[in-house]
């Protein structure tokens, strides 16, 4: 939470199916004001993505088992940066517990064959409410601003007046 805290931007790598994983913890960051984000499409958006931070920056790298070759080749990179890096995997084994900065162990075995993410996002629930935590005042000021937009009602559906059609079942 303290590294969180201290970084400019925080890029979360998570490919295929940890790309869920990623997107949830970019989002929770996201939520608490920091500069974080988990980047979509093809390699070459990973490395572009990665080829600009620096030391002030963070890259946060979820995979797990032998992990996928573009997650560790981006950790690679960010390490040769001299960027800081944090790993989400399911072993102290792995390429990720081996080439991150500091890291959390989260098992995904499970009888299916994706594995059970549910160690993980609980992991992930604990990083994001370890930085809600780490500076509460902060976090209290944006909770009320995130309050005044969700009772604005933009944001949130809303029934129209009586003569708009219920789209439920056609009637008006």
């Amino acid at each position: 939470a303290k590294r969180i805290h201290r970084a400019r931007r925080i890029v979360v790598v998570g490919i295929d199916l940890a790309a869920s994983l990623a997107n949830f913890l970019a989002y929770g960051l996201a939520v608490q004001g920091f500069d974080a984000e988990a980047p979509v499409g093809s390699a070459g958006n990973l490395i572009h993505k990665i080829k600009v931070l620096d030391s002030k920056d963070l890259v946060i790298a979820i995979s797990f088992g032998r992990c996928l070759r573009e997650t560790v080749e981006a950790l690679q990179r960010a390490h040769m940066q001299g960027v800081p890096t944090f790993g989400i995997t399911d072993s102290d084994t792995t390429p990720l517990a081996k080439y991150c900065g500091g890291y959390v162990v989260a098992s995904i075995a499970s009888s299916v064959f994706t594995g059970s993410y549910v160690a993980p996002m609980a992991a992930i629930n604990t990083i994001i409410a370890a930085c809600a935590h780490l500076h509460p005042q902060r976090m209290l000021a944006l909770l009320r601003d995130y309050e005044k937009d969700a009772t604005a009602g933009a944001r949130w559906y809303q029934e129209g007046p009586p003569d708009v059609p219920d789209q439920t079942n056609g009637k008006r």
